[in-house]
């Protein structure tokens, strides 16, 4: 068997139905953008949270300590375990891991439950960015893949600049725990729309090994 006939096989928007390349690049940024809103959105509300929780301001400070080191740890295995359960698998188990980690934090009621509820949200965070680049690769190559990666980047961009911003308006109309509340609502959203998407894409995939990948 031949070099070429081993490769998978590059899909194309004429190929196979799939979504624009510009509602592509959303969804993967939104994925992406999870990681850097939960860090920098809810970092206004660390008075807030110390003085809800009866905690120190370090003992707040390490929640972040709790979900950075979780993120860190797992984005090493995001990519293996979406080539051995597929991408579209292991996006969703993470959206879904993500939002009840997320209706944890917004109900606990002690430091020590917003620590695990938030080493749970840096265990699922990171897929968005790994399976996100990898699910661009195996659509397209060379230019089309350059300029989709870069259209994502663009996008994601914004995360960091706008988060501690929401973030204290939040804080400052209402209170800490609305922030989950509202990550957990248009977690809920997404989830519906990544589920009919990535769906797509499965189901109109042409080639044996893509069709495993996703």
């Amino acid at each position: 068997m031949s070099s070429d006939t081993k490769r998978v096989p590059v899909l194309t928007r004429g190929a196979i139905l799939l979504p624009s390349s510009n509602m592509l690049a959303l969804m993967l940024a939104a994925l992406a953008m999870l990681g850097p809103f939960s860090v920098d959105t809810y970092l206004p509300a660390f008075p807030n949270i110390e003085a809800s929780l009866d905690a120190s301001f370090v003992e707040v400070q390490q929640t972040l300590t709790a979900y950075m080191f979780s993120f860190a740890i797992m984005i090493l295995w995001h990519g293996s375990l979406a080539d051995a359960f597929g991408r579209r698998n292991i996006i969703l188990v993470s959206l879904a891991v993500f939002a009840v980690a997320t209706l944890g934090c917004a109900a606990a009621h002690s430091v020590e439950y917003l620590w695990a509820f938030r080493m749970l949200q840096g265990l699922s965070a990171g897929a968005g960015v790994v399976v996100g680049r990898a699910i661009i690769r195996n659509i397209y190559y060379d230019v089309p893949a350059a300029r989709l990666l870069s259209l994502v980047t663009m996008i994601f961009s914004i995360a960091p600049a706008i988060a501690p911003i929401l973030g204290g308006w939040v804080v400052k109309l209402y209170d800490w725990r609305t922030f989950f509340s509202s990550c957990l609502s248009i977690l809920l959203c997404y989830f519906g729309t990544a589920i009919k998407n990535f769906r797509k894409l499965c189901r109109l995939t042409s080639g044996h090994l893509l069709t495993r990948i996703f």
